[in-house]
């Protein structure tokens, strides 16, 4: 997908492209390094990262990072396999479900064994940060209820209640899903009063059980107090507990490929929308259009796709898009008049002494910069619509045309360089050569406009004049 189109929030200068420079990164599989690490009784680190040429940052943006100072590459190149991974491709997707990773660059800290102990995100300058993240990760290895040990006493049999429970606590505690058949497990050790007890029935929901799995019938089936926790619970808190449920069940029919309980957890998503049946409508063909190109189901998600983005981009009324394209100008006009690059912002004078006055301790200050992403609507979806069309490498002219037109449309309210970016590849797919040329130069001159650095969009220029795209 295309990254600046995805991203609501991005870290100015979250890069770590140096990496592959200063810190040596196996050459091998994932799995191969992880059979590396047990003969070797190393630990691991995988990075997973935006390779530099497909994030255009803005102009001065930082890429120095401090994961490449000498101290820290000596620790890692000592002391662990280190793997950089491109955040986007089928390796990495398979660890993006499991370790519910959403932003780059994540660095995941395994133990040896393989079990996760540790994990942190985003692009730092200061060595700090990096030495902080090592002693953690040293920390977790010397605690004697980390992972690995949870990992190996369910191995062996150990399906006590109370060490259940707190196996599941330690996997939500680093952000990881908890599996069905953990949390099957735990279920069926419990007595049946169990489920009439609402702290117990709460715990188990917020783990997201899998729709049709065994924790999913013990509370869903004739339970009624799963329903008055539903309407006892904040707003806020049933919605986590759906959006896990969701997606827990989404990911588990992913790696299973099976469409039967992708159709079940859809239909779940569909449901929760009680009162608002169109949002429930849409809810399910998201899910099960993510599904179908997760699994890499190429013809099922074109036929699906078509239908999807004709309903919701295509067809929105005149009026609705009128209003879109004018929020969106307006966050264009924001961006060109009130942003500078990151080369013309400093932290203000004074600030170590201000900080002080708050805290004695404090010895320096860190300004933290956020970029923010156009306004979110119907021609954000309309350009990966088409972009994912084009990623499928069909050539398929009938489905290729119909990308071009949802990419006309989001060039036509949202003239930005990642639009025309797209609609370029298309048209270059469909061997409209030189058209593709001038809309990929217009991605060039929005990227200068937009004050971020052109460069990957002229890089993919040269490429179709030289028709090696």
């Amino acid at each position: 997908m295309k990254y600046l189109a995805l991203v609501v929030l991005m870290f100015l200068g979250m890069r770590s492209e140096l990496l592959a420079q200063h810190i040596h990164s196996e050459k091998d599989s994932l799995t191969q390094v992880f059979a590396k690490a047990q003969q070797q009784n190393k630990p691991v680190l995988v990075v997973l990262d935006v390779p530099a040429a497909d994030v255009p940052l803005p102009s001065g943006a930082p890429h120095k990072s401090g994961l490449t100072a000498p101290g820290i590459r000596a620790e890692l190149d000592r002391d662990f396999l280190v793997k950089e991974m491109p955040f986007e491709g089928e390796a990495s997707a398979t660890l993006k479900r499991k370790y519910l990773i959403m932003r780059y660059p994540t660095y995941l800290y395994f133990n040896p064994d393989g079990a996760l102990l540790y994990r942190s995100t985003g692009n730092y300058t200061a060595e700090g940060h990096y030495l902080n993240d090592l002693k953690a990760f040293r920390q977790a290895q010397a605690d004697p209820r980390n992972l690995s040990y949870y990992q190996a006493e369910f191995q062996k049999g150990n399906r006590a209640p109370d060490f259940l429970k707190h196996y599941m606590l330690k996997r939500r505690e680093l952000d990881q899903r908890v599996e069905p058949a953990l949390l099957d497990a735990y279920v069926q050790q419990l007595p049946v009063k169990a489920f009439k007890q609402g702290g117990e029935v709460l715990f188990v929901l917020e783990n997201g059980p899998v729709v049709s799995s065994v924790a999913y019938q013990l509370t869903h089936s004739g339970n009624k107090l799963t329903d008055s926790l539903y309407r006892a619970l904040p707003l806020a808190q049933r919605m986590a507990i759906n959006n896990r449920i969701i997606s827990n069940t989404m990911a588990e029919a992913t790696t299973t490929k099976n469409a039967r309980l992708a159709s079940e957890g859809a239909n779940f998503a569909r449901n929760s929308w009680t009162t608002n049946y169109a949002r429930g409508a849409r809810a399910y063909e998201t899910n099960m259009l993510s599904f179908y190109q997760n699994i890499k189901d190429t013809t099922s998600y074109l036929r699906h796709a078509v239908t999807f983005y004709e309903r919701y981009g295509m067809g929105v009324s005149a009026d609705s898009a009128a209003k879109t394209a004018a929020s969106i100008r307006a966050f264009r006009q924001q961006q060109v008049a009130g942003m500078p690059g990151l080369s013309q912002i400093s932290r203000p004078a004074g600030a170590v002494d201000k900080a002080k006055l708050l805290d004695p301790k404090i010895t320096r200050v860190v300004t933290t910069i956020v970029s923010s992403g156009p306004p979110n609507s119907f021609v954000t979806e309309l350009n990966n619509g088409a972009w994912n069309v084009y990623q499928t490498g069909t050539h398929n002219r009938e489905y290729l045309l119909r990308a071009t037109l949802w990419s006309k449309r989001a060039v036509e309210l949202d003239p930005a360089a990642y639009d025309y970016d797209t609609l370029a590849h298309l048209l270059y797919r469909l061997q409209f050569y030189e058209e593709a040329e001038a809309k990929q130069q217009q991605a060039v001159n929005y990227a200068r406009q937009e004050k971020i650095s052109p460069l990957p969009y002229e890089q993919t220029l040269q490429k179709m004049k030289k028709r090696q795209l």
